[in-house]
């Protein structure tokens, strides 16, 4: 015989509903600020691309002095790679995609909404994790270019 159940229920307080109600909110609001975060690490990644290559100056001429060290230029092919992966990742959060929910399936429609958030958030950290890294090799490839410089 199978054992009897008993749940007892009360009214929840205003400051439980409170903190409900703040809950739902982030978790509505999310998608929003994994996009402006994207934004600005788009913009951030486009930056340092643009000191990047102001460092590296590449012209026509005969190329400065620190750009025949290997290590630079090593460390600066590293650079621009690292950024272009946080750029390109950053990008995919942004990017539109297309999910089919039944309006009648709210379980359906809060998995979809779990599943996008999942998909923008591990986008946004591999995008912050390469722009950490091309900040890295970047401080490492001025480092380099400055001793190379230094002993020309």
């Amino acid at each position: 015989m199978p054992e009897k159940v008993t749940f007892t229920s009360r009214e929840e307080t205003s400051a439980e509903k409170a903190e409900r109600e703040w809950f739902e909110k982030q978790a509505l609001a999310s998608p929003d600020n994994l996009e402006a975060a994207a934004r600005l690490l788009i913009g951030l990644a486009t930056g340092l691309l643009g000191v990047l290559f102001g460092v590296l100056t590449l012209k026509g001429g005969p190329l400065p002095a620190y750009l025949q060290s290997p290590l630079v230029r090593g460390l600066g092919i590293g650079t621009v790679a690292a950024v272009l992966f946080g750029l390109l990742a950053a990008l995919a959060v942004v990017m539109p995609d297309l999910y089919r929910v039944s309006s009648q399936r709210p379980d359906q429609q809060h998995q979809t909404f779990q599943r996008l958030l999942g998909r923008k958030s591990r986008a946004l950290t591999l995008g912050v994790s390469g722009f950490g890294v091309g900040i890295v090799l970047l401080a490492l490839t001025l480092i380099a270019a400055l001793i190379s410089a230094g002993t020309s």
